[in-house]
């Protein structure tokens, strides 16, 4: 794999790093586009993507305390400063985002279901990148297999599936399937509760395939126990947001 892309004397560029920084801008620049669809400025837009990766990241490593290294950092509460070193959790990463992103709306008196509709097509979009540069880095593997674009990472004896490869296409799928179905929308918060529901499914699925730590004493992980989550929050939300967010006559596009 390559998780150092290349090196410039003493400066050194990690493939992880630079395909997230490559989503988050991309994703910016999607939302920047869409932005006067729903009568906001661009630039405030950009303000707001900004505060919510600071929420996204805050999120992103609470998660992956809780989940992978809680014992750890029972023992040396410290290290918990030490935050370069360790990792990162998607799912933590969009409950922080989503958190600093409400708290930016609420200020500006936006449509919080219509940014909501933007970011179902940014959000999967960074995503895809991201594992991108999980693949380079070699990490977020799945169990062995013997498929013919199974791979066989660093450290590993066996060929494994490429989870993050379909982490990927799952991101990429969401984002495109969010943008062609824009303008058909019945209501505003429909394309963002459609990408809770087939991002829970979608990575449901997907951890069938890794060996991920369980919860609750149950046989989930803790992607598949919030997946899970996300889809019930979907269901429940979808016939409320119907009613009230009805477009008549036409979508807000």
């Amino acid at each position: 794999m390559y998780p150092v892309l290349f090196e410039i004397g003493p400066l050194r560029i990690y493939t992880y790093g630079l395909m997230m920084a490559i989503g988050i801008l991309m994703a910016i620049l999607v939302a920047r586009k869409l932005a006067p669809k729903i009568s906001v400025d661009p630039e405030k837009m950009t303000d707001m993507a900004m505060f919510a990766v600071l929420g996204g990241l805050v999120g992103a490593y609470v998660n992956y305390i809780i989940s992978y290294d809680w014992s750890r950092f029972k023992a040396d509460p410290l290290s918990v400063l030490r935050f370069w070193n360790e990792g990162l959790v998607f799912l933590g990463g969009l409950i922080g985002g989503l958190i600093f992103a409400l708290i930016f709306i609420r200020r500006q008196k936006w449509s919080f279901w219509e940014i909501a509709d933007i970011c179902a097509i940014a959000i999967p979009l960074a995503y895809g990148f991201g594992r991108i540069g999980c693949f380079f880095a070699g990490c977020c593997y799945g169990e062995a297999c013997e498929l013919p674009w199974a791979i066989t990472f660093p450290g590993q004896m066996v060929a494994r599936h490429p989870t993050q490869l379909y982490s990927m296409l799952l991101g990429f799928g969401l984002a495109a399937f969010a943008y062609f179905f824009r303008p058909k929308r019945r209501f505003a918060g429909q394309s963002f509760l459609f990408y809770m529901f087939f991002y829970g499914l979608g990575r449901g699925i997907i951890e069938l395939l890794r060996i991920e730590p369980t919860v609750f004493g149950t046989n989930l992980s803790v992607a598949q126990f919030t997946g899970i989550l996300l889809m019930v929050v979907a269901v429940v939300l979808y016939p409320i947001l119907r009613k009230r967010n009805r477009y008549t006559p036409e979508p807000l596009d």
